[in-house]
């Protein structure tokens, strides 16, 4: 999400005139777009933004503005922790970016980034690197409320934009030649549930894209458990431009766990979906989000975590350590384990789900897969793309069959599984 917020940034600026320069010290505007998910995140923003002090241009007219989920938390906090800082934005105010920077030329400000009342549903026009993919948001913000989850709080209420306006701009990506498309939202399958302008449910919008002429491949992330539904499960299994890739956040083995997170669910209704989910798409992928560490979290909780890696055998997972956030329930709770027993959890978790992948891409070796070509290298004729379950694959391409460009479908027998990818020998094109 944050990517695409960057996306749509550069969008506004490209429209008026301005280019995007490779170094700070050539920037007449420089923007921090920033996460806080995690304290990791927060640091990381931080830092980057006291690298840029050093480094920016002098003189008037020079601009530093913070944007995103860590702007949208702390507020004007930042200017005390970076006083060069001009401008301060949350992600509802990119609508807003350009006057405010007008604005910010003159005088530093902090843009009350206020959720409520929920701001309209927009998405300005966005500048993508150039490629075969892209990604496209239809919904924002979450009420789902998990305890450990400062998102609510950044991002504000679940609204979805008007059916209508994705399909035009889908149609518009596929005309310029993008080929693959991703749904993006907080709670994504949750779109149009809350009563707004979205005029279709998830699973219809989905087969109003699939539609498309010229549209090869639609994705979408990030789904909710509770959100989950027949239909959405009766077109990933009846349409073929729909891919076979599910990422369900489970976040916790234990039940125990669950309830503490407020995650709305417990392991038997996240299995019942699972369930149904590789009963009509027995191809699926599936990838998903664990926390280890969280309050309260006994051995006992781990090993049932554990054990549902086990059981599910996720196609990917990404493990994080739980880490406290301002604005959250969780964040005042005293029992936070501690951290070298939970990053000694971690590591036992993450050595599972590599044993796992390691184990499903060697089981693909000698069988043929499609790619969606992302990538061609002439000079080692390897072309570099994913199958429809998301899986990098690295293909040789013999000299006597033609190159293939980005967005080609290609054929690939393979025979190599790692960790982190497949490689093999292209066949012919799709």
């Amino acid at each position: 999400m944050n990517v695409h917020d960057s996306e749509r940034m550069a969008g506004l600026l490209t429209a008026e005139g301005g280019n995007p320069v490779s170094e700070p010290a050539a920037a007449d505007i420089i923007l921090v777009n920033t996460c806080t998910i995690r304290d990791k995140a927060d640091q990381k923003a931080l830092s980057d933004l006291g690298r840029i002090r050093q480094v920016r241009k002098e003189g008037p007219g020079t601009i530093l503005a913070v944007t995103g989920c860590m702007a949208q938390r702390e507020g004007e906090e930042i200017f005390r922790l970076v006083p060069d800082v001009d401008l301060i934005l949350g992600p509802s105010q990119i609508r807003n970016l350009i006057p405010l920077l007008d604005a910010a030329s003159t005088s530093r400000a902090c843009v009350d980034g206020t959720l409520w009342p929920v701001p309209e549903m927009t998405t300005p026009p966005a500048i993508r690197p150039p490629g075969v993919t892209a990604f496209v948001t239809v919904q924002e913000g979450c009420d789902k409320a998990c305890a450990y989850c400062v998102v609510p709080a950044t991002r504000g209420a679940e609204r979805s934009r008007p059916v209508t306006d994705i399909v035009r701009e889908v149609e518009n990506l596929v005309s310029s030649g993008f080929r693959e498309i991703t749904l993006l939202g907080q709670n994504v399958n949750g779109y149009g549930q809350k009563g707004d302008t979205a005029g279709a449910s998830f699973p219809e919008l989905l087969q109003r894209l699939s539609d498309i002429p010229g549209l090869l491949r639609l994705r979408f992330t990030t789904s909710h458990p509770m959100d989950m539904s027949e239909d959405l499960i009766d077109v990933m299994a009846t349409s073929s431009r729909v891919m076979p890739h599910l990422h369900l956040p489970v976040q916790s083995g234990s039940d125990r766990m669950l309830e503490r997170m407020q995650r709305g669910y417990s392991l038997d209704d996240y299995r019942r979906w699972i369930e149904k989910l590789r009963k009509k798409v027995p191809e699926a992928a599936l990838t998903t989000d664990l926390i280890v560490g969280f309050c309260g979290e006994t051995e006992e909780d781990f090993e049932k975590t554990l054990a549902a890696v086990e059981e599910f055998r996720f196609d990917g997972a990404f493990a994080f350590i739980y880490s406290p956030r301002p604005s959250t329930p969780a964040h005042s709770w005293e029992d936070v384990p501690p951290r070298e027993m939970s990053v000694e959890r971690l590591e036992r978790l993450q050595k599972k789900v590599e044993q796992q992948a390691m184990e499903r891409n060697q089981s693909l070796v000698g069988s043929r897969v499609e790619i969606l070509t992302e990538k061609w290298d002439p000079e080692t004729r390897t072309a570099v793309g994913r199958t429809p379950q998301f899986q990098t694959v690295r293909a040789l391409v013999a000299p006597e069959r033609p190159d293939p460009s980005p967005g080609d479908l290609l054929w690939v027998t393979i025979t190599q599984g790692a960790r982190a990818g497949l490689k093999g020998n292209a066949v012919s094109h799709a």
